[in-house]
């Protein structure tokens, strides 16, 4: 890995990197740009160290989904952000086990990243209470364009809790309620002068952009 001296982007997605991340990236000779981790299995080491490496400063894009944030590697995870909050333009959060409590713990630090154009909260256990309060406190992010949220748990009928992803996922959710929760922030948006913000389920929509084209 030293021997890619302009390395830019690494993608490690579904790697067994438990505890061995600094093993990966601290053989780098410059800091990378883009970074996806997306199951790996993150422990709150890992986290710890990509906060303090010279990465953190310059990261564009970062892509955490499906490792499970909710519990000891929650206050590493908000580290990482503030360490990174100055460049970063793309999150990918899905997947991670977030629910209200720890959004909203979350969110002084993530609205601290001034720059960010998209955030991807899909598959996490937010209720409507919880996407108003992230969108009312997101108002300060000028350049934020695109929030791929989850289904609220509100609209679903007789969830296990803490439900897990895979049941969020395939889980059937009632179309009615829905349709309210996206008639409701639809309003919240326009009433806050917002509405060029896209507020989406779909998680494969043509906003999710490569790093390459942010």
């Amino acid at each position: 890995m030293g021997r890619f001296i302009c390395l830019r982007e690494l993608s490690m997605g579904s790697s067994l990197l438990s505890g061995r991340l600094d093993q990966l990236l601290s053989t780098l000779q410059s800091p990378l740009e883009s970074l996806e981790l997306a199951f790996c299995a993150l422990l709150p080491e890992d986290l710890r160290f990509l906060a303090r490496s010279s990465h953190a400063a310059h990261l564009k894009k970062l892509d955490l989904s499906g490792n499970d944030l909710s519990g000891s590697q929650l206050v590493p995870f908000q580290g990482l952000l503030q360490a990174a909050a100055a460049t970063l333009l793309h999150l990918e959060l899905t997947e991670c086990q977030l629910a209200d409590a720890q959004l909203v713990a979350t969110l002084p630090t993530l609205t601290r990243c001034a720059s960010l154009r998209y955030l991807g909260l899909y598959g996490n256990p937010l209720s409507m209470a919880g996407l108003k309060e992230l969108l009312r406190d997101s108002a300060v992010q000028a350049e934020l364009r695109t929030v791929v949220h989850p289904f609220p748990v509100d609209c679903y009928e007789g969830l296990p809790w803490p439900p897990p992803a895979s049941v969020l996922l395939e889980a059937s959710i009632n179309e009615e309620k829905f349709a309210r929760v996206e008639a409701e922030l639809h309003q919240l948006l326009l009433a806050s002068g917002r509405a060029h913000v896209l507020w989406t389920t779909d998680i494969y929509g043509r906003l999710a952009a490569d790093y390459f084209s942010l």
